[in-house]
C-alpha cells in the first residue's frame, strides 16, 4: 500500500461559517420579542402583598387606633409594585364618637387594580385626648 500525502496549503479545512446579517437581525428581533412577551406574562400574573394601613381624616381632639396595622391585597404584579399603603378614611359619623367601630369596605381607599386578598374585620377605636 502506498500512502499519498497531498499538500493542502490552499485548502486546509479552516472554513469560517458565514451568516448573512439579515439572519442575525431576525434572530435578535425574535429574541427581543420573546423577552418582551415573557416580561408581560410575568408582570400581569396575579400576586398578593401586605401593605400598611394609614388613617386619613378625623378630628384633632380625638385619637384613632386601628385593630390591624397591615392589610393583604391582591392584584397584578405591576399594580402591586406601585402600592405603598392603603388609606382608611375615618367615617364622619364615628369620628367624634368614643368607642370601637367597624370599618366598612367603602372606607378603604384601594388603588386601581388592587383588591382585598381576604375580607378581614378592621376596627377603629376612637378616644378623646
Amino acid at each position: 500500500m502506498k500512502h499519498e500525502f497531498k499538500r493542502m496549503d490552499a485548502d486546509n479545512g479552516d472554513y469560517a461559517v458565514r451568516h448573512s446579517r439579515l439572519s442575525l437581525v431576525i434572530a435578535a428581533v425574535v429574541c427581543l420579542l420573546l423577552a418582551i412577551f415573557v416580561w408581560l406574562l410575568v408582570m400581569n400574573a396575579g400576586d398578593t402583598k401586605t401593605v400598611p394601613l394609614v388613617l386619613v381624616g378625623g378630628d384633632a381632639e380625638y385619637t384613632y387606633t386601628l385593630s390591624d396595622a397591615e392589610l393583604e391585597v391582591s392584584g397584578a404584579v405591576f399594580a402591586l409594585k406601585a402600592v405603598e399603603k392603603v388609606e382608611v378614611e375615618i367615617p364622619k359619623d364615628v369620628a367624634t364618637v368614643p368607642g370601637t367601630h367597624a370599618i366598612a369596605l367603602e372606607d378603604l381607599v384601594l388603588p386601581e387594580g388592587i383588591s382585598l386578598a381576604k375580607l378581614t374585620g378592621i376596627n377603629l377605636t376612637v378616644a378623646k385626648k
